[in-house]
């Protein structure tokens, strides 16, 4: 195949005549006196009877032509003044008054936000302030209420030792008399220590979503989708790659906030790394320096490799290990065992330090970047999402199936959004839904373009993963492929057709893909891909 530079140097030895000179540029002293239409080109006549002989049924004298050229030429002519240069001259002007008026457009968006940010800033010292001045009067009362209460003992204290005192005189001197009366007043005397008072009038608990609630507070920005094209640096004009504008929509609890989301992706991913792996895997966890833990719910054991597939760490526990999470937070690695139905922490030992065990066995899990542990469970009649806190205990729980046996056969969640993916492996379709685990959207394979029809029991992904975009990365088993979809289920393109079955993926921070497959050799291993053009 010809090279850039091969084609620059034939281009070099072509003969190229000068605009509206008459002379071949083959045949110097021949003047052009035919048009190969064949080849769109002035030609004089040993042209016409040595390189372009075969074309003879295409030659016109130019005279003959000449008038066709005139009428293409006042076509142009007309066309531009009539319409092009005057639609010009109005898209200039059109133009040149929009940018002068951008510069105290982008001052009073300026301005609102700082006005609104001041504002924000005010309501939240007033709320301050009546917090604090309610918490000085609780404490007030507080302090009044437990001071009354010691006093309350004191004068206690006083009357039994006194009593105490009295009693003991009368068991050594006192009369009958005095020895019943003494006991009767012991008996109707209230002997009870009395309890301190309860006190837990006031309880703070403090945002576990500031981030949402203050965008929400703040306003919401929109950016229109056209003005997030690419512009070359150089020559002014568009960069016609692969675009995509997509709303992000951010569910946060009630509230949602929408943004515009502009990425470029390749033409074809580009392969960072690529190495053979041999051991199965069902579950990998990029680091943030670009190694992975990968994992075997068929085997007790945890590897860290490096991106050129040297294992760097092994973790042996005596359980199986059914699939891992990375802390967003910490770093550390969570993992949940089916048969002991327990959540496993492991920090900076090698040792697993047992965190809560559930009520239905775990199967996936993913450590949210709120500190919680989401497990997806299975079982033969319907099955669960839990949400954790790190001590066991249950804060939000959905059922993804009532009845049928099936697994939650990865959980996901997303850095941008919060929201959170499952691969529901019974119905054969991913789930996302909102951190309060409120369903959003069902994705069933909507909108792949493929060959063939992908009819549902040709759609099998084995693990969703979120992106640093908000983007979803499903690989499909069946159809060897890496397809990815926006955050709201849209369909945006297929990343990767493999040649053979696709296995799991993984997605490291600066969005390069780890995806377990076969390789051209035909053997098990590793591709580390990047999809995003930079």
């Amino acid at each position: 195949m010809a090279t850039s530079a091969d084609l620059s140097n034939l281009k070099g030895q072509l003969h190229v005549r000068a605009k509206g000179h008459d002379k071949c540029p083959s045949h110097r002293k021949n003047q052009v006196v035919f048009l190969c239409q064949d080849c769109d080109t002035l030609i004089c006549a040993t042209c016409s009877i040595t390189t372009h002989r075969n074309h003879f049924s295409s030659f016109a004298e130019i005279s003959e032509t000449t008038q066709q050229y005139k009428n293409r030429l006042q076509e142009f002519v007309n066309e531009n003044e009539d319409k092009r240069i005057p639609k010009l001259n109005v898209e200039t002007k059109s133009t040149k008054e929009r940018l002068s008026t951008l510069k105290s457009k982008y001052k009073n968006i300026r301005d609102k936000m700082k006005l609104e940010r001041d504002q924000c800033k005010d309501i939240l010292d007033r709320i301050t302030e009546d917090y604090l001045t309610l918490c000085d009067k609780m404490e007030d009362a507080e302090t009044e209420l437990l001071t009354s209460h010691i006093t309350y003992l004191d004068e206690r204290i006083d009357t039994l030792v006194k009593l105490s005192s009295e009693c003991k005189q009368t068991l050594q001197t006192g009369t009958d008399v005095l020895v019943y009366d003494s006991a009767t007043e012991v008996r109707d005397m209230d002997i009870n220590i009395p309890r301190i008072p309860d006190t837990g009038m006031i309880e703070f608990t403090s945002s576990k979503d500031k981030l949402s609630h203050l965008k929400q507070a703040m306003g919401v920005m929109r950016t229109p989708t056209d003005h997030h094209r690419v512009v070359s640096a150089t020559g002014g004009h568009y960069n016609h790659g692969t675009i995509v504008n997509q709303n992000q929509s951010t569910e946060m609890g009630q509230g949602s906030t929408a943004a515009v989301q502009c990425f470029k992706l390749c033409e074809s991913p580009t392969t960072k790394y690529k190495f053979s792996y041999k051991d199965s895997i069902s579950s990998i966890c990029p680091t943030s320096d670009g190694r992975a833990w990968l994992c075997d719910w068929n085997t007790n054991t945890i590897n860290l490799i490096n991106n050129k597939g040297k294992v760097l760490q092994k973790i042996q526990h005596n359980s199986n290990i059914t699939d891992i999470s990375l802390d967003p937070n910490t770093g550390h690695m969570w993992f949940c065992c089916r048969e002991e139905s327990t959540i496993y922490e492991l920090s900076t030992s090698s040792t697993p330090v047992r965190r809560f065990t559930t009520e239905c066995d775990p199967h996936s899990l993913c450590v949210t970047m709120e500190g919680r542990v989401v497990v997806g469970t299975w079982g033969r009649q319907g099955y669960k999402v839990v949400t954790y806190e790190t001590d066991g205990q249950v804060v939000h729980t959905v059922t993804v199936e009532r009845s049928g046996a099936g697994v939650v056969q990865s959980i996901t969640q997303c850095l941008v959004s919060g929201n959170i993916a499952v691969v529901n492996n019974y119905r054969r379709h991913v789930i996302v839904y909102n951190p309060k685990l409120q369903p959003l959207v069902h994705y069933r394979r909507e909108g792949i373009q493929a060959r063939e029809a992908v009819t549902p029991d040709k759609f099998c992904p084995i693990t969703a993963i979120y992106d640093s975009k908000g983007n979803i990365v499903i690989p499909d088993w069946k159809r060897k492929t890496i397809d990815l979809i926006t955050g709201e289920g849209k369909y945006i393109k297929t990343l990767h057709t493999n040649k053979g079955p696709q296995g799991v993926v993984g997605i490291q921070r600066d969005d390069v893909l780890w995806s377990h497959l076969v390789l051209d050799t035909g053997e098990l291993g590793f591709k580390l891909l990047k999809y995003y053009s930079d």
